[in-house]
This record gives structure tokens, sequence and C-alpha cells, in this order.
């Protein structure tokens, strides 16, 4: 795995913060979490370097080659600007918002589709989203084979976007929102134990996931702690570096 190095400047942070599920469960609540989102956005831009999208950013999205979903306009147009300004966005897709081609890269988002390693200043980092990895996860691991297969996304865009965006927000609602339960648990624990494994080959000193909807921080070794940024659907958490420690805090 290639190593990204990043150095944040004097009195700038990096911030990390997913699983949105931005269009869950009805426009009305999504619309009310979408502008806490960029007033959260608007208020870190003060001393922001480095934003982190940990995926699950939309509930569901799917790209054509010429329409993209409609929604959350003014959220994509707050990130715009934000990059504008200097700031830089780190996108790692989630198990509902892979269907990406190349709309996030035009915006100047960098988009990552597995954990990658950074070393932020002097801590080296493991980031991704923390779908399909390390054992179990089974049910993830087969719908990515599926969402990532060429063939399907092609069949797919064959449907109408009036029709395949509607049917594929239905689809992806079928499924209950994981929020703090058993589960929800159960499933962090997962990305711990991958985690615990990695170690074993390379010494990182902070691992930071999402996607078990779970806000978490927790000591794996003298030095090394792993952090899950949780979810916007019941709260509003978020992971702060300031050049020496990390922080979970609420928006």
């Amino acid at each position: 795995m290639i190593q990204i190095n990043l150095r944040l400047k004097k009195n700038k942070k990096a911030y990390f913060a997913g699983d949105f599920h931005l269009g869950r469960p009805d426009k009305k609540s999504s619309s009310i979490r979408e502008k806490k989102i960029i007033s959260w956005l608007n208020h870190i831009s003060k001393d922001a370097q480095e934003v982190f999208l940990m995926g699950d950013v939309f509930d569901f999205w799917f790209e054509y080659r010429n329409v993209i979903p409609k929604e959350n306009l003014r959220f994509l147009s707050t990130i715009s600007n934000m990059i504008d300004s200097g700031i830089n966005f780190h996108y790692f897709l989630g198990n509902r918002d892979m269907w990406v081609l190349s709309y996030f890269n035009e915006l100047g988002i960098k988009v990552y589709d597995n954990p990658q390693k950074f070393l932020l200043n002097n801590k080296l980092i493991l980031v991704g989203h923390g779908d399909g990895i390390g054992k179990g996860d089974l049910g993830f691991k087969f719908l990515k084979l599926i969402f990532k297969n060429k063939i399907c996304q092609f069949l797919f865009r064959w449907i109408h976007p009036d029709i395949g965006i509607p049917l594929g927000r239905f689809l992806s609602g079928s499924k209950r929102i994981m929020n703090i339960s058993e589960n929800a648990k159960r499933n962090d624990k997962r990305i711990i134990h991958y985690c615990n494994e990695y170690r074993k080959e390379e010494n990182i000193d902070t691992f930071i996931f999402g996607h078990s909807h779970y806000k978490n921080k927790k000591k794996l070794s003298e030095g090394c702690y792993y952090f899950n940024c949780g979810e916007w659907m019941t709260d509003s958490p978020f992971l702060e570096f300031d050049g020496k420690n990390f922080e979970l805090k609420l928006s």
C-alpha cells in the first residue's frame, strides 16, 4: 500500500466524519441533517486543512455518465467552495455510495475505494470506511462483489435515471438503520479485530474507521488507538486532529 504524506500547517487541523446517510429515511429528515452537516462544515472551515469523509455519505448514490442525483447539491456546493478556499477533501467510498465515476474527482475530492495509509504529521494512520474487511461481514462482501461488477453497473445504467435512482433508494431503504445496538457493537469488534491483525504486519499509530455506526475510542496497545467516527442519523460525532492529538467530539 502506497503511503500518502500529509503535514498540517500551523494552527490547521484534520477532521474525520461520515455515515451521514443523506437521503434516509425521508426527504424531510435528510434535509434537516444536511443543514446540520453544512453548518458543521462551515464551522470547521476556519481551521480545517484536511477533511476525511468516512463513507456512506449518501444512503444511495449512483452516478450515470451524464447524470447525478439532484438532492444534496447545497452540501456538495459547500464542499466545492471549501476546496476552492484551499481545504483538501478525502472521500472513502462506503457500501452505500460506491457507485461513482468521475464527478467527485471533478469537484477536487480525492476518492479511495479501500483503506489508505497516511503519515499525518508524525502519526502513521490507516483510514477506511470499514465494510467488508477482516473476518465476517459476508453480506457486505457479497453485495460489494455485485455492486463492483462492471456488467451489473452497465446494465443498471440502461435504466432511466427517473426510475433507476428512486429504485436504488427504495432498495437501500429496505434495510433497517443500524444504530448503537448489539449488532453495531459486534460489527465494530470485527473492524477492531482487523486492526489488531493489521498491527502484526505494520506498526500503525492510529486506525480510523466508520461503517459500524458505533462511536468508539479504544486503546489497542501502548501508543496505538482505534477510533470509529459513528453516524449522523441520531448523533453528530466527528474526530479532530490538531497536529498532536486525536479527539472525538460532537457537533
